[in-house]
């Protein structure tokens, strides 16, 4: 795995705009910022709608595919609840793949991830705020969310030293500081920590910045749904705040 340029992708803070530019809504104040990802292996690529004068509207032409961040963007939190569609020619199919989504609130950054299969209806949605506390001088802030519907449960080591024990399938920690370096990240079945079902190499944490490390995808496969991990980074640039 070429984690340093996986990262640099991930991590890229994409240019931002209004979501009430193409919408009709102005309230450029009532903004979320959204990291949206489609971790369910079986489902087909989906967009996003938002309400707007009581019918539902595309949001941008995004199409949120396995298993790519889409990097934040801005959300008017006056246009929900937001429903996620699958992405289809002209529209024709609305199936609504998950019930509306109105937890959003202004000037707060989330990660909202879609998550479990299809196949056996147990597609839902996992949404995180990410914000957090500022590290001392000198120190990074980590997380870990296991997005893996299959996944026992789950502990990550950083450079051999437990961070993160007995994550079940959905949960996410608390944010905990670590010195700013280079880290090798291992995630194991807490029942045989010694083998490592992943692993993210000289993943670096700078300083006073938060990151969350999620695991994604299905154990026991070797296909492109095979177990995997992913670091987002939380900190967006002041400007954007």
């Amino acid at each position: 795995m070429y984690l340093g340029l996986f990262i640099a992708g991930v991590m890229f803070i994409p240019m931002i705009s209004s979501c009430g530019k193409g919408t009709g809504t102005n309230a450029s104040t009532a903004n979320a910022q959204i990291n949206l990802i489609n971790v369910s292996p079986d489902v087909h690529p989906f967009n996003l709608y938002s309400r707007i004068n009581n019918s539902y509207v595309q949001f941008g032409t995004t199409n949120y595919s396995y298993p790519t961040p889409s990097g934040y963007f801005l959300l008017n939190v006056a246009d929900s609840p937001f429903l996620l569609r699958p992405s289809v020619i002209n529209n024709i199919n609305i199936t609504n793949l998950l019930p509306a989504v109105s937890v959003f609130q202004s000037n707060v950054r989330y990660t909202w991830f879609v998550t479990g299969l299809v196949g056996d209806n147990s597609l839902t949605s996992l949404i995180v705020p990410d914000t957090g506390s500022l590290p001392v001088i000198g120190r990074g802030k980590i997380r870990f969310v296991n997005t893996s519907a299959n996944s026992p449960v789950l502990n990550l080591t950083a450079n051999d030293t437990l961070a993160f024990s007995r994550i079940a399938y959905k949960g996410v920690t608390k944010y905990i500081e670590v010195t700013a370096g280079n880290y090798n990240i291992n995630i194991s079945a807490s029942s045989n920590p010694s083998v490592a079902l992943v692993s993210l190499k000289n993943v670096t944490i700078l300083d006073g910045q938060l990151y969350t490390i999620y695991s994604y995808g299905l154990t026991g496969r070797a296909d492109t749904a095979a177990f995997n991990a992913g670091i987002i980074l939380n900190s967006v640039p002041d400007k954007y705040n």
